[in-house]
């Protein structure tokens, strides 16, 4: 670089020249720091400087890789600024950093942990996307304001999930919420409560009862409406 550039508070994705990057810290909180217009590479120590972080070995400089991995730069290395930008950067204090994976995503974060949340913004995560680690053959699942444990022996692998797709459904006025999938009459006749030794029934659009056979599973559809009766020849 040629010359010191200038900070502006902002929130991450606000800049968009290549001669704009975003500096965080370890709150994820940002700061928009604008470099000379022909600059195309940018130093850690350079970005140490520009917001007045010094000595420069007393931070780790950590850069933001578009495809949601973090990799740490040292002081002298230069990093390549994409055209369409913004490009960004977390420099924290700090000596050494903790390693793990992001269903297959290379990180390194150098705190013994991290919110759930802020490990989903590094992974370009959906927000219906769930953080889940396995531990003794349970996967455990965090909610976004969960602290995530990284400073562990060994490298913790994590994985991002889908959340359910959940459906309502009505068994004789009263809404269950389900997953989106297949049934068979037994389960519903669980999740329901309907009586030992009914026979479950589906209430289509035109208010006609179907009787549901019996462990033969089938695909159930948000709004369906649900009946049960006793068995033929009982009286209800």
């Amino acid at each position: 670089m040629n010359a010191h550039g200038t900070t502006i508070a902002s929130e991450p994705g606000s800049a968009r020249n290549h001669n704009e990057i975003l500096v965080g810290d370890e709150n994820f909180e940002f700061a928009t720091v604008r470099l000379n217009p022909d600059d195309l590479k940018v130093t850690a120590a350079e970005i140490a400087m520009l917001v007045g972080k010094h000595p420069v070995d007393k931070f780790v400089i950590l850069q933001h890789l578009k495809s949601g991995e973090l990799e740490t730069l040292r002081p002298t290395e230069p990093a390549d600024l994409r055209p369409e930008g913004p490009e960004r950067f977390f420099l924290i204090e700090g000596f050494k950093t903790n390693r793990f994976l992001v269903s297959g995503l290379s990180m390194e974060w150098p705190r013994d942990k991290i919110l759930a949340r802020n490990i989903k913004f590094l992974a370009n995560a959906d927000a219906d996307d769930v953080l889940v680690v396995r531990r003794e053959a349970i996967d455990k699942e965090f909610k976004d304001d969960d602290w995530v444990h990284i400073g562990q022996d060994g490298l913790e692998e994590f994985m991002l999930r889908k959340k359910p797709k959940l459906i309502h459904v009505i068994y004789k006025e009263t809404t269950f919420e389900l997953e989106r999938g297949e049934y068979t009459p037994e389960e519903l006749s669980s999740v329901f409560g309907v009586p030992a030794g009914y026979v479950l029934d589906y209430i289509d659009e035109h208010g006609g009862f179907h009787e549901l056979a019996p462990g033969k599973p089938f695909k159930v559809k948000d709004g369906m409406e649900f009946s049960s009766h006793p068995p033929h020849g009982q009286s209800s």
